[in-house]
């Protein structure tokens, strides 16, 4: 009889050893509701146009900006030399100009790089239109931007080069191919230099 009670007893230790061993089971979670992470918005270009003085406008200087018929920055004086097969092609040129989205940018300063830089494309790469496309952007710039808004927009792009976007190719308008970006925000800043003096009635330079 004292048997069964022995074993009996070593059942019960050995089940006690085995439960005080044991690890303590891992507790279940809380629910908790955690805000979702989103990467941060990409930090929108200065806009310092509202920045310019009419001091900084004035102090503006055009001796580099006098030529507009060499190989640099070139600009049409109208568009009077063009034969009718040359200005259909232009004419369907410009009609894919006002489709492009960069062209109706409701950023108006951002709307005014952008086309300079369609004005920068065409002379750097030399396209069919390299001079007509300055004078086309300049004229529609002037017929949709209000002139004091359009000198400070231009007058931005001299100052503040680097501020902004830039546009670096257009497939819509045909351009493929990534450009450069420094020395095309340079040369569209020197465009917006010549459209500024036009505006101030500075350029073309009146001879003595």
């Amino acid at each position: 009889m004292r048997l069964p009670a022995i074993t009996l007893s070593t059942t019960l230790l050995c089940g006690a050893t085995a439960y005080l061993s044991a690890a303590p089971p891992t507790p279940s979670p809380a629910t908790t509701t955690t805000a979702a992470t989103t990467a941060p918005a990409p930090a929108k270009p200065k806009l310092s146009i509202k920045e310019i003085t009419q001091k900084q406008i004035d102090e503006i200087t055009y001796e580099d900006s006098e030529e507009d018929t060499g190989f640099i920055t070139p600009i049409a004086a109208d568009l009077d030399h063009m034969d009718e097969d040359s200005k259909k092609r232009l004419d369907d040129w410009t009609a894919k100009l006002h489709d492009w989205a960069g062209a109706r940018d409701e950023n108006v300063p951002q709307r005014v790089r952008n086309l300079m830089h369609v004005a920068a494309l065409a002379d750097m790469i030399h396209s069919e239109f390299e001079r007509e496309t300055a004078f086309v952007v300049f004229e529609k710039l002037k017929s949709e931007v209000d002139k004091d808004q359009l000198i400070k927009a231009c007058a931005w792009m001299v100052l503040h080069p680097a501020e902004g976007r830039a546009i670096t190719k257009v497939p819509e308008l045909g351009w493929e191919d990534d450009f450069e970006e420094d020395p095309l925000r340079e040369r569209a800043s020197m465009y917006a230099k010549k459209l500024l003096g036009r505006l101030v009635g500075k350029l073309p330079r009146k001879d003595n």
